[in-house]
């Protein structure tokens, strides 16, 4: 029986280095909203949201250039947050949260960030892996 410790011990770290190897695979870098976040139909479809639950109360230039650039860095799932717990004012937390991740998507688009051909997530996880970027320098 002690032969086959060596070899026990020998696969126990080739398990270790697959599962570790594997793991290292699964993250995913953290992206930026510079890489193409969005889809186009998404942020369409969060002008429609804008123009129904938020235009009574905020003009565009509310989030564009430097009234958004104090959110450079900041994860999308806080922005997501932030918006779903404070708007509309007069309702807080009553839209669907794809509606609230458009309205982000329609943001990115207004601040002039380019579109990709997936839509932005919904999921928290995803969503804080991509941080608010406005230009190459903030990155």
């Amino acid at each position: 029986m002690t032969g086959s410790a060596p070899q026990s011990t020998g696969l126990m770290v080739v398990l270790a280095a697959l599962l570790l190897s594997a793991g290292l695979e699964a993250q995913t870098p953290d992206r930026s909203t510079l890489d193409g976040v969005y889809s186009g139909d998404q942020a369409q479809h969060g002008r429609d949201v804008y123009l129904s639950a938020c235009v009574s109360c905020h003009a565009l230039d509310w989030y564009t250039g430097d009234a958004v650039r104090g959110w450079s860095g900041t994860p999308l799932d806080q922005l997501v947050d932030m918006l779903g717990t404070t708007m509309p004012k007069d309702n807080p937390g009553s839209l669907r949260r794809r509606d609230y991740v458009a309205v982000l998507a329609y943001i990115l688009e207004l601040n002039g960030l380019p579109p990709g051909p997936e839509p932005l997530s919904t999921g928290r996880s995803r969503l804080s892996a991509i941080r608010f970027t406005l230009t190459e320098e903030d990155r």
